[in-house]
């Protein structure tokens, strides 16, 4: 048999050819070795010189024809690496062979997306990572890199994770272990983010708290409460010792994670009284009261015109009666709500999705609406703010954009005056 093949330059022929075969863990690969006579009996060999003889399972052989003999990798593991060698079952020098070269993705041991923590204590976020080569690991917290040299007293850069040191609110986010392989045949960068929320007590997220809040008689006032804490509060809402619900006749309150709103119905003035607001977690409670006084209604305002508009601007004039000292119920700001003429049909003749704009007051001062369509028809309104609450509203105007205008002349407002005389004083002038 050893003459049969020394009669042949090249004995045994492998394909695919390569020298280097490279897969990832997982994959599949069939290599087939051929030999140069059909009396040339084959046989494959691990790296560690052990004869594959099974015909099925995970590594097996396959006989295809007399001069033929593949082996089958079904999935490849990270143990598969090596030299595999097809020879000659008689011996001899004859044989080939190829090196399996297997690589591993990037993978993480841990799918953990949020981590909660105790104010004060350590936290180790864990970033496990597997792959072959082994990943280069940086750690990154709200998008900015993590320096271990600077940042050594706030945080320690482990083998599998990241160590901070007593946590604090501000150290609530997300942190992102970025692993990085790279290869002189390919390169990967895989990540994975943990939002850490660190437990803590309420706190009061508006810091100017005013005690005193006014209202009329027949309008409404709503009494707002806004706290963080994690993990979110319960807010409760108290007159006196009563506990306050909502219901149809005085009261509505709306809550989510982090403020509550309580709406009162101003019918008589038995409502004007104090409201506390009672927020509360596992590690705390606050409380704030809030003193209702009654105010004045303020007045509607007496004037509501456009002073100039272009294509997508209205400067709009708005004003109260001027010569009535009113005090603490002075007017100090306006609203404006406006919407298209097509938009108030389509709510049926309802404002509730109107836009709205509010403007503090200043006197002889215009007021911008801007982003508006082009040649569109709006509806508008103005009510006065005070202490209080809102005026009623004015009577509704309905008042047109320009056209798109010419880039020259675009964001310049056109006085409305203007806009009504320069037409008839063209025609004036084309008459004589």
């Amino acid at each position: 048999m050893g003459a049969v093949l020394a009669n042949h330059h090249d004995s045994l022929t492998l394909s695919p050819a390569e020298h280097s075969v490279v897969r990832y863990t997982n994959e599949s690969l069939i290599v087939q070795c051929r030999s140069p006579h059909p009396d040339v009996k084959l046989h494959w060999k691990s790296p560690k010189g052990e004869v594959i003889r099974e015909h099925k399972g995970r590594i097996h052989i396959e006989q295809t024809a007399p001069d033929q003999l593949k082996i089958v990798f079904a999935h490849i593991v990270l143990a598969d690496k090596g030299n595999w060698s097809c020879e000659s079952t008689e011996g001899g020098p004859h044989s080939k062979s190829f090196d399996l070269i297997v690589y591993q993705k990037i993978t993480f041991a841990d799918n953990a997306t949020i981590l909660t923590v105790k104010e004060g204590q350590n936290a180790t976020i864990y970033c496990e990572v597997k792959g072959e080569p082994q990943p280069n690991v940086t750690w990154h917290f709200n998008g900015q890199p993590i320096s271990a040299e600077t940042d050594a007293t706030k945080f320690l850069i482990l083998a599998d994770g990241l160590l901070i040191n007593k946590v604090t609110q501000s150290d609530t986010g997300e942190y992102t272990c970025r692993a990085y392989q790279v290869n002189s045949i390919v390169s990967d960068m895989q990540e994975r983010t943990v939002l850490m929320k660190i437990e803590h007590k309420p706190f009061w997220t508006n810091k100017q708290f005013v005690s005193m809040q006014y209202a009329y008689i027949n309008g409404t006032a709503t009494i707002s409460c806004e706290a963080q804490a994690e993990p979110p509060a319960t807010f409760t809402w108290h007159r006196k010792q009563k506990h306050l619900h909502s219901n149809d006749k005085l009261y509505t309150i709306e809550t989510d994670n982090y403020s509550s709103r309580l709406t009162i119905r101003v019918h008589n003035a038995s409502v004007f009284d104090g409201y506390r607001c009672h927020v509360a977690n596992h590690l705390g409670t606050i409380d704030r009261v809030k003193q209702l006084e009654q105010g004045e209604k303020p007045p509607v305002p007496v004037t509501f015109q456009l002073r100039g508009f272009n294509s997508n601007t209205f400067d709009v004039d708005v004003s109260v009666p001027r010569g009535q000292e009113r005090g603490l119920m002075d007017v100090n700001g306006f609203r404006i709500e406006y919407m298209t003429e097509l938009e108030f049909k389509t709510d049926g003749g309802k404002w509730t999705n109107a836009k709205r704009k509010d403007f503090p007051f200043e006197e002889g001062a215009t007021f911008l609406i801007t982003n508006l369509e082009p040649d569109t028809a709006y509806l508008m309104r103005a009510a006065s703010r005070n202490l209080a609450g809102y005026s009623d509203y004015t009577k509704v105007e309905k008042y047109r954009t320009l056209s798109l205008e010419p880039r020259s002349s675009a964001g310049i407002l056109l006085p409305v005056i203007n806009h009504l005389l320069l037409p008839a004083l063209a025609m004036w002038l084309l008459g004589h």
